[in-house]
């Protein structure tokens, strides 16, 4: 009757000699750290290319912070959608950059967190949550790329028209910086106006009251 498959192996690796079977043993354990050495740098050049991919420099921003450099309190940023109007105004300030509007707004976060000297309040119009898809079909995903650029920052929604009184009084006395992209989806842009890193409303109201009872 035949052996077993299993029985005859073990026999053959039973009549091995001592040296032959250390031998056996030094090639395998050689064979599995390659392996193992493998695995690691696979799942470190995964890491790697996940750290470059979301770390990925933005040509602009250099740009970005220069003009953002001259703003304070008081000013504005409008992150502006393609079709956005540019008024005829001195203290307005375009910069035409190749990216969507999600993307922008993260780099201006970045820059105003470098700096520290402004805190931003965000503001998106009430038209945008009522786009149809039917007539805007990139809505829906830029929603939730907005979404996620303003990492759970509150945001103040008014009327697209209330927006654009807003920035125009404030470009009354002080620069607004319009930042031109190429997002093509209504309702888009985003308003951002600039206060005190280092001094807010609370504050201001405090200093005031101080002041009348010493009068």
């Amino acid at each position: 009757m035949a052996e077993a498959p299993e029985l005859c192996l073990i026999d053959r690796v039973g009549r091995l000699s001592y040296f032959q079977r250390t031998s056996l043993a030094a090639e395998m354990s050689i064979s599995i750290r390659k392996f193992f050495v493998l695995v690691t740098c696979i799942c470190g050049f995964a890491a790697l290319a996940g750290c470059v991919n979301q770390q990925a420099p933005k040509p602009w921003i250099g740009s970005l912070r220069n003009e953002m450099s001259y703003l304070g309190a008081r000013n504005w940023v409008v992150i502006a959608e393609a079709a956005f109007p540019i008024q005829s105004r001195s203290g307005l300030r375009v910069l035409k950059l190749d990216a969507d509007i999600p993307e922008v707004l993260e780099g201006v976060e970045q820059v105003i967190e470098e700096k520290h000297h402004v805190k931003p309040r965000v503001y998106v119009a009430a038209e945008l949550e009522n786009v149809p898809y039917d007539y805007a079909p990139g809505v829906r995903n830029y929603k939730k790329k907005l979404h996620e650029s303003l990492s759970g920052r509150e945001t103040v929604r008014l009327d697209n028209s209330m927006l654009l009184r807003l920035m125009g009084d404030a470009n009354k006395s002080y620069r607004v910086l319009v930042i031109k992209t190429r997002t093509a989806i209504p309702y888009s842009t985003v308003f951002i106006e600039l206060g005190s890193g280092y001094w807010d409303a609370e504050s201001e109201a405090a200093l005031r009251t101080s002041m009348e009872k010493k009068r």
